[in-house]
């Protein structure tokens, strides 16, 4: 009898598990598939531009707390697109380039980067940079010959 009793608590148990699993994923089911867009967007609060196609994305190796750098490319078809969706600095800014070139340099340490997704300086671009209380940074560097903008961060 106890053994009986024992099989109907256990299948209770794994029961509730089972279903706590399923209800959790499906009210929580947006957050577990955001595109790299969106969580962007939930990051940073910086929306990019509608239209473009992600080619490239690497990251360091996941850490607990969600630190470490990302690096993503989107290409558009549309320059007036990019453009307009941000108010771009446009002067050159070597430190702004050395800091990049620091992230990139941490995210080698896991990560090999293509040299056809390296960032040129030596072309024109315009840029966003944004910084967090925590030091964490997020660059959006639009390279215009390329209709490219290439988002960096490095979080903290």
């Amino acid at each position: 009898m106890k053994i009986k009793n024992m099989k109907w608590k256990i299948l209770f148990i794994f029961s509730f598990i089972i279903i706590s699993g399923i209800f959790m994923g499906v009210s929580c089911g947006d957050s577990l598939f955001l595109s790299n867009e969106d969580v962007i967007y939930e990051n940073w609060q910086v929306r990019l531009p509608e239209g473009g196609k992600e080619i490239y994305y690497k990251s360091s190796e996941a850490s607990f707390q969600g630190d470490g750098q990302r690096y993503s490319v989107y290409e558009y078809d549309n320059k007036d697109i990019i453009s307009n969706a941000f108010d771009w600095q446009d002067k050159k800014d070597e430190n702004m380039e050395k800091e990049i070139n620091e992230v990139f340099k941490r995210l080698k340490e896991d990560v090999k980067i293509s040299e056809e997704y390296n960032i040129d300086f030596n072309k024109k671009y315009k840029y966003i940079r944004k910084i967090e209380y925590d030091n964490s940074h997020i660059y959006l560097i639009y390279i215009i010959d390329e209709n490219r903008i290439y988002v960096i961060e490095d979080i903290y």
